[in-house]
């Protein structure tokens, strides 16, 4: 099914929510025992690795990682009911929940950094499970896959000669963008403020919470 239109604001909004979950992925890569928090493909490989190690301690925290993100998932679906993309849908509360979960994250992780991780992987299920659909396009916020196989599908129909959607492709590469920006962001960032870097993902959530309420009050009293 192909994008009818892709207005500059979601545009904007895939951007941003990619930014936080790149932040957040990249700040548990650089500190959190190294670890994945917002995609689990990995993580299930690590599970099948510590298991031939027999390390079942190890085991057990991978599940619980995923498990947690699987919860956030839940809790987003639950609050939604829908995946499919709707200004009707209240999303300021699960932005607000994802802006909780990571606050907590950076609240645990001076003293229970394992416990604190899993509220991330919280806050990354929760977001990535909010917005799956829009016109036909698979979104997801919090990892690439599924992004570089689009692209790579379309640079595959671009030689062949084929029509290339560019409303799709444009979605696509700011959801990339993004991810690399909060990257970036949480890299440098961590040089000077350390853990409380986990603060700007927290705080990008809840702006972004609050301007989602802001509209939403404003197309419902109009």
């Amino acid at each position: 099914m192909p994008l009818e239109h892709l207005p500059r604001w979601i545009q904007l909004a895939m951007f941003a929510l990619a930014c936080n979950a790149g932040m957040v992925n990249t700040l548990g890569l650089l500190m959190l025992l190294h670890q994945s928090i917002s995609h689990m493909t990995g993580n299930v490989s690590l599970i099948a690795i510590h298991l031939w190690q027999h390390d079942f301690a190890q085991v057990l925290f991978i599940v619980a990682v995923i498990v947690s993100f699987v919860l956030g998932a839940f809790y987003s679906g639950y609050i939604l009911g829908n995946a499919r993309f709707s200004l009707n849908q209240r999303y300021g509360i699960p932005l607000v929940c994802v802006a909780l979960c990571i606050g907590l994250c950076w609240l645990f992780t001076p003293y229970f950094p394992r416990y604190a991780l899993l509220w991330a992987c919280v806050a990354m299920g929760m977001q990535n499970a909010m917005v799956s659909h829009y016109q036909g396009a698979i979104i997801r916020t919090t990892h690439l896959s599924g992004v570089l196989t689009d692209l790579g599908l379309v640079l595959g129909y671009f030689f062949r000669g084929l029509a290339v959607e560019k409303r799709r492709v444009t979605l696509h590469l700011a959801i990339l963008l993004g991810f690399i920006s909060g990257g970036l962001l949480a890299t440098m960032s961590y040089q000077y403020l350390h853990y409380h870097a986990f603060l700007l993902p927290a705080l990008s959530s809840a702006v972004l919470s609050l301007i989602y309420w802001l509209h939403y009050w404003k197309q419902n009293s109009a």
